[in-house]
């Protein structure tokens, strides 16, 4: 492990860790504030309370499962090297804290979030109580069934297995090691012999094994700590397609919001003659809802009706584009001034984002994915660091940490919930709906304990003795049905090849324009 901190006490406790929690938690949940109000559709502003702080919530959770992993790191390291740590007193109870975010990442999942947008989605003509008995019947349902999956796969496969090898204890004379060799048998000498006075042949075996026998050790495994290995799993399967595209997306997304930056604010004419378009283009889409609503709705309706809701969202994008490149008000310089800023933050992230995705690509080559790693890589840097300065191994682990989750959310939002062709609850900056948001805050939950789990893994040797390691290291990748996924590194895998496919996507893709084409030419004509 690294170095330990400054201001830890000899028995492990350091007040100034929770300072350090108390001032991130509280830079969390500002941040997802912001994010809430740059991305939320204005028929939602100043309403729909409820779901708002639910999504808050539920965001700064996912964030904060991340950053636990580092508050748990430095939780072990604020304890003396002298002391052991079964007498250490911690400055966090981890374990305890790891179960209760657990357990409310499960709660919120599959209980309030469910409900929530149930009761956000519920007809408008219903009243308030047949909406909270409408969403508590489907949430109900809901919940009923993804606890009789995990009950029944609990009882049924929740056990872990530990591949031991026999040995005999007892004491044997090393003069039958010829004897013993003829069958491959094994020998441990104990630690106190003194072989200054004695013959080798006179020295004797603490443990013996007759033929290497290998056998499986079957121990069941806590509920909670499955409970934590599903959603571990379920949350990989979303982590390797987000995460999988964000790594490449996210950084050359941002370079491409700085190059691609207005160098001036436009003229009021300009203004004008964008917004006349934009306002045509609305009465255009008028005009073909009000031919869908007279159409029959069959298949050749449905695809009418997809594109008109493309239509719709490029439209808001571009007039959110055309409110920012022309900011009005009294404020409008001071808001042009920060939007350029925004831009070459941006910039400064896309570099950042390059070295990091680097960084992540070169670890799961030389440590993650051989089966006898080619070199610690970045868990000896993160050890460096510390030894520089206590807290720098800390404050670098906890950056790739978060940089993972920030590129999970970057493909969750670039992709959405799609099925094929067809995009639902998309994410867009001016104009997501609070469905839209209950649905991918429930995908970002989700992929938060795989996040946890996949860190545990990659920095195995940094990450040791913590009280997250033991769940993730020691039990959930000898969990049967589940161990050969991580032995074999097919996440690890899905995650390269999903990367590769974006990286070769985003290669081809051309720059974004302003305009669009006519959207009448979009849909095939209804009589």
């Amino acid at each position: 492990m690294g170095g330990r901190s400054l201001l830890a006490l000899p028995e492990g406790f350091n007040w100034f860790l929770i300072l350090v929690m108390v001032v991130v938690s509280f830079l969390v949940l500002g941040a997802c504030i912001y994010l809430l109000i740059e991305y939320q559709h204005p028929e939602d502003r100043n309403q729909a309370w409820f779901p708002k702080i639910i999504v808050i919530f539920s965001m700064t959770l996912a964030i904060w499962t991340v950053l636990l992993f580092p508050a748990d790191v430095a939780n072990v390291n604020a304890c003396a090297s002298n002391i052991s740590p079964s007498a250490c007193h911690y400055t966090l109870p981890m374990t305890q804290l790891w179960y209760a975010v657990f357990i409310a990442n499960l709660v919120l999942v599959f209980l309030i979030i469910p409900f929530t947008l149930f009761f956000y989605e519920a007809d408008s003509d219903y009243t308030f109580c047949q909406k909270v008995k409408g969403s508590l019947m489907w949430t109900a349902g809901f919940l009923v069934f993804i606890i009789l999956i995990i009950v029944i796969m609990y009882l049924l496969i929740g056990y872990v297995v530990y591949p031991t090898q026999q040995l005999t204890s007892g004491v044997r004379s090393l003069n039958l090691m010829q004897e013993l060799s003829a069958t491959n048998s094994s020998c441990i000498l104990p630690l106190t012999s003194n072989t200054t006075n004695t013959t080798v042949l006179d020295l004797q075996c603490s443990a013996f094994g007759t033929t290497f026998k290998f056998n499986n050790w079957k121990l069941r495994v806590s509920l909670p700590v499955y409970i934590m290995a599903i959603q571990s799993v379920l949350g990989w399967l979303l982590f390797l397609v987000f995460a999988g595209v964000g790594l490449l997306a996210a950084p050359i997304d941002w370079l491409q919001e700085f190059l691609g930056r207005p160098k001036a604010v436009i003229t009021k004419s300009e203004y004008m003659r964008r917004a006349q378009i934009i306002a045509q283009r609305a009465k255009q889409i008028m005009n073909m809802l009000q031919m869908l609503r007279r159409g029959d709705r069959d298949r050749r309706w449905r695809s009418n009706f997809q594109k008109l809701q493309r239509e719709v969202a490029l439209m808001e994008d571009d007039e959110y584009q055309l409110e920012r490149v022309f900011p009005q008000g009294e404020d409008g310089e001071v808001r042009w001034v920060l939007f350029m800023l925004g831009f070459y933050l941006l910039a400064f992230m896309s570099f950042l984002g390059f070295c990091l995705t680097g960084c992540w690509v070169a670890h799961m080559i030389a440590y993650m994915l051989p089966p006898i790693p080619l070199s610690p890589l970045l868990n000896t840097m993160f050890v460096v660091l510390d030894d520089v300065f206590p807290l720098f191994g800390t404050a670098a682990f906890a950056l790739f940490c978060l940089y993972l989750m920030a590129v999970a959310m970057k493909g969750n939002f670039m992709l959405g919930l799609n099925f094929l062709v067809i995009k639902l609850y998309p994410m867009r900056p001016g104009a997501t709906m609070m469905s839209s948001f209950l649905v991918n805050t429930a995908l970002i939950l989700v992929m938060a304990p795989a996040i946890v789990q996949f860190c545990a893994q990659a920095f195995a040797v940094y990450a040791d003795g913590t009280s997250i390691f033991d769940v993730f290291g020691n039990q959930v990748m000898y969990l049967i049905g589940i161990r050969y996924i991580y032995n074999f590194n097919i996440f690890l895998y899905a995650m390269l090849a999903v990367m590769v496919l974006a990286g070769i996507f985003l290669a081809f893709r051309g720059k974004k324009v302003w305009k669009r084409r006519n959207p009448m030419e979009a849909y095939a004509m209804i009589d």
